[in-house]
C-alpha cells in the first residue's frame, strides 16, 4: 500500500472511542461546580458513624467497653476507625444529616432512592441531573463508578476508566510515554482529509436526514476528540492509590467532566461488625480524605460539593455481633469554605428511631415535624445546585410544608436524645 492510498483509508476510519454520540458538543472545557456523590455501599451503620449511641451495650461494641463518643466541633462521632482524625479535620466542611428514612431497607432500592431522590423508579440521579445541566456536550459528562447508574434519558453515565484506558482515551496514538503507533504527522494528514470530505458531502446538500443526523454526530464527536486531546497535559507520569478517584480529579481539572460518583464498600455487617468496619470505615474516610487533599493540590477543592450517603441504616446488635438493615440512617453533605458547615440536622430515637423534625429551624417537632426522607435532601440540593428541572415527570413532589432549609446555618438539630 502506497502513502496516498493509505491517507484515503486512514481518511474514512474513525476511532472507535470517538464514536460515542454527543449532541451541542462544547469546545471550551468545563470550569464550573463539581458535583462527588460517593456512594457508602452495605448499608452504612449511622452509630458507627455520625449519630453515635455509648450508653447502650445493645447497640455497639464500645458501648459495651464504656468507650465515650468524640466531638469535633458540634459534630459527634463513633469511636471507630479514622472517624475521629477525620472528623476533627473537617467538621468545619460539612452537615450532617441524621435520622434519614429511605423508606426501605432493600440494598437495590436503597441504593436508588438515595442517588435518585424517590423509591419510585424512573427518577434521574442526581449526578445525571447535574451532568445534564452543566455537562451536556462533554466527552464525559457523568463518570461513575459505583452505586446507582442506570440513566432516566437525559444522560448516560461513563465508567470511570482505568488509568491505562484513560490515557489511551486521551492519546490514542501513544504507543508509551516517548512513542506513537504512528507519525502524528501523517495522522493529521488524515483526519484533515477527512475533514474536508465530510465538510464537502455536507456543502452538497443533498444528504437525506439520516445523513445529515450521521454528519452533526461525527462533527460534535469531532469536538469533543478535540477536547479529550487536550486533556494529556494535566495526566501526571502515575496515578495514586485511589486511582479512581485521582482519573475523575483529572477529568474534572481537565474540564471534560462535571460530575463524578464512586462507591466505598464493606458496610453490609450482618456479623462482628466491628471487625468489618475497622477495614470498611478508614477506607471511605480515607478517600474523602484523598479527595479533599489530592482537590486542593489541582485548584479545585472550593469548586466541589461532595456528598456521602449509603442505602440505609442498621438495627441494634443481633446475635452474631453484627446489625441488619434498619430503613433509618444519615448522610453527610461538605464543601470547602461551607457558611453552613459544623451542624447536625435531624435526629433518630435512642435505636434510631424516625422522628418528626421541624423544617425551618430543625428541632425535633412530634406534632408540627415532618420526617427526614431522601427525596426532602435532594429537593434541597436541588435547589443549592442550580439543578431544578421543571419536567413533570421527574418532579420530586416535595410540598411545600416539607421544604426543609437544611442549608440554613443557625437552623439545626443536634443530639437532643443524650
Amino acid at each position: 500500500m502506497d502513502r496516498r492510498d493509505f491517507l484515503k483509508m486512514v481518511g474514512t476510519v474513525v476511532p472507535a472511542w470517538s464514536l460515542i454520540p454527543i449532541a451541542n458538543a462544547q469546545s471550551s472545557l468545563y470550569s464550573g461546580r463539581i458535583l462527588i456523590n460517593i456512594h457508602a455501599s452495605g448499608g452504612l451503620d449511622a452509630s458507627s458513624w455520625t449519630d453515635p449511641r455509648e450508653t447502650n451495650p445493645a447497640m455497639n461494641n464500645y458501648a459495651a467497653a464504656g468507650t465515650p463518643a468524640g466531638l469535633a466541633g458540634d459534630i459527634r462521632f463513633a469511636p471507630m476507625g479514622s472517624n475521629a482524625t477525620f472528623f476533627s479535620k473537617y467538621y468545619n466542611q460539612m452537615l450532617v444529616i441524621n435520622g434519614v428514612n429511605s423508606e426501605t431497607n432493600s440494598h437495590t432500592d436503597g441504593t436508588r432512592t438515595h442517588a435518585t431522590g424517590r423509591l419510585d423508579m424512573g427518577y434521574p440521579n442526581v449526578a445525571e441531573l447535574f451532568a445534564a445541566q452543566y455537562g451536556r456536550g462533554l466527552p464525559m459528562p457523568w463518570l461513575n463508578s459505583g452505586g446507582f447508574s442506570t440513566s432516566a434519558g437525559l444522560m448516560p453515565a461513563t465508567p470511570v476508566p482505568d488509568s491505562n484506558t484513560f490515557r489511551a482515551l486521551v492519546a490514542p496514538n501513544a504507543a508509551s510515554a516517548t512513542n506513537d503507533f504512528m507519525k502524528q504527522a501523517d495522522l493529521n494528514k488524515a483526519f484533515a482529509t477527512r475533514a474536508q470530505r465530510m465538510a464537502a458531502l455536507q456543502a452538497t446538500g443533498t444528504m437525506l436526514p439520516k445523513q445529515s443526523l450521521l454528519a452533526d454526530q461525527f462533527s460534535a464527536t469531532t469536538d469533543a476528540r478535540a477536547l479529550m486531546e487536550r486533556v494529556a497535559s494535566f495526566i501526571p507520569a502515575t496515578f495514586d492509590t485511589f486511582t479512581q478517584a485521582h482519573v475523575g480529579l483529572v477529568a474534572a481539572q481537565a474540564g471534560i467532566t462535571s460530575t463524578i460518583q464512586l462507591a466505598s464498600g464493606g458496610f453490609d455487617g450482618h456479623s462482628q461488625l466491628a471487625n468489618a468496619y475497622a477495614t470498611a470505615l478508614p477506607r471511605l474516610t480515607d478517600m474523602v480524605d484523598y479527595i479533599w487533599q489530592k482537590s486542593a493540590a489541582l485548584g479545585l477543592s472550593n469548586r466541589i460539593f461532595l456528598r456521602i450517603y449509603s442505602e440505609f441504616g442498621r438495627t441494634p446488635l443481633n446475635a452474631g455481633n453484627g446489625k441488619d438493615h434498619w430503613s433509618v440512617g444519615s448522610q453527610v453533605l461538605m464543601e470547602a469554605n461551607p457558611a453552613w458547615g459544623n451542624r447536625v440536622f435531624g435526629a433518630s430515637g435512642p435505636k434510631h428511631e424516625q422522628l418528626k423534625i421541624n423544617t425551618a429551624t430543625g428541632a425535633v417537632d412530634p406534632v408540627n415535624g415532618v420526617v427526614i426522607k431522601p427525596r426532602h435532601i435532594h429537593d434541597a440540593m436541588r435547589k443549592y445546585l442550580g439543578i431544578t428541572t421543571t419536567d413533570p415527570k421527574f418532579n420530586l413532589k416535595v410540598p411545600a410544608t416539607e421544604n426543609f432549609d437544611f442549608f440554613n446555618p443557625v437552623a439545626k438539630t443536634g443530639y437532643p436524645n443524650l
